[in-house]
């Protein structure tokens, strides 16, 4: 396999991780705040759609970060997100970023 496969191929993982307008506004969220916490994620996602199950949430983080764009730190009972995302990615989420950025204040 050329590289140029490879990249093609590496590019079309990454977006098909983003193919869930929930996935996009999780990582908006955690790219306008810089870190987020669970609890963080989920009221901005609930301000969005209403009343989000954790089962939804734990589902489309993890495959988030199955697919590298964000990373979790910190205790299992207290994690904290934080973007892990190219630079491509971040262009084009621009607009969503911004508006989190606005919504709930920027945190750097």
């Amino acid at each position: 396999m050329s590289s140029i496969d490879t990249l093609v191929r590496e590019i079309a993982k990454r977006h098909e991780a983003l193919s869930n307008p929930i996935r996009i506004h999780i990582l908006s969220i955690v790219i306008a705040l810089g870190e987020a916490s669970w609890s963080e994620i989920r009221s901005r996602l609930e301000s969005i759609y209403g009343k989000i199950n954790p089962n939804t949430l734990a589902f489309h983080i993890k495959r988030l970060m199955d697919q590298g764009l964000i990373l979790r730190s910190g205790l299992p009972e207290s994690p904290t997100y934080m973007a892990n995302t190219p630079k491509e990615i971040e262009r084009e989420l621009e607009e969503v970023i911004r508006f989190y950025k606005e919504l709930v204040g920027e945190r750097r």
